[in-house]
């Protein structure tokens, strides 16, 4: 999990045109510390949140029966997600495949504890 995480912040990092020598002054680490993050590091939640916040990104739970289709729109790059989003297509419908069904939220089951 943790090499997923690592995986996404270094790829969104290049998504955005960043050198690692780039993201201390915007997460509000020094470069060590931001260097061992990416490589291997542990970073703490709030640490995590920072650099989402530094990547303009947002952290998220995501059900793991929806994991494969976030995936797929991450994938897909934002123009093709926004195309498919507006039409009301999955990230795997082909154009001309239908409507996709309207997907309840996940979490409202669970209540607030």
């Amino acid at each position: 999990m943790r090499s997923t995480v690592l995986t996404q912040i270094k790829r969104r990092r290049l998504q955005l045109g960043l050198k690692g020598t780039d993201m201390p002054l915007r997460v509000g680490l020094n470069r060590q510390q931001y260097g061992k993050i990416e490589k291997d590091g542990n970073p703490s939640l709030a640490t995590l949140d920072k650099i989402a916040e530094g990547l303009d990104a947002t952290l998220m739970l995501i059900p793991k029966e929806l994991a494969r289709q976030v995936e797929q729109l991450l994938e897909a790059g934002p123009a093709k997600a926004q195309q498919n989003y507006a039409m009301g297509r999955s990230p795997s419908s082909s154009p001309g495949a239908g409507v996709k069904e309207t997907i309840e939220d996940p979490w409202q089951d669970l209540g607030d504890d």
